[in-house]
């Protein structure tokens, strides 16, 4: 630590001077220290909830996937439905409405 007088002391005067200067040092030490304890706090808790927004953005896009796979699900069964009542062939609406309950299994 450097302190500002560069001489001896002579004087109560520089003593108390000394003292203030050497307390300003220690607490602006103090309110360092104090100001980094707080920035790792705040840092951990940062990661915490980038963490949680990683996990539910993770879930989402899952939930989102899955959605798409019963939208093209849902297509696919109206294009069976629809083959099945427009065609005049039997078998090939059989076929197609057989098609349809394995796809709702």
């Amino acid at each position: 630590m450097k302190l500002r007088i560069d001489k001896i002391p002579k004087t109560d005067e520089d003593l108390e001077e000394i003292q203030r200067e050497v307390e300003s040092e220690h607490h602006d030490e103090h309110q360092h220290e104090h100001e980094s304890n707080n920035l790792e706090q705040v840092l951990g808790e940062v990661y915490l909830t980038v963490q949680n927004l990683q996990t539910k953005v993770e879930k989402l896009e899952k939930e989102n996937d899955d959605c798409k796979k019963e939208i093209s699900n849902i297509y696919k069964i109206i294009s069976k439905l629809l083959i099945a009542l427009s065609t005049k062939d039997d078998n090939e609406k059989l076929k197609n409405l057989k098609e349809v309950l394995n796809l709702l299994e």
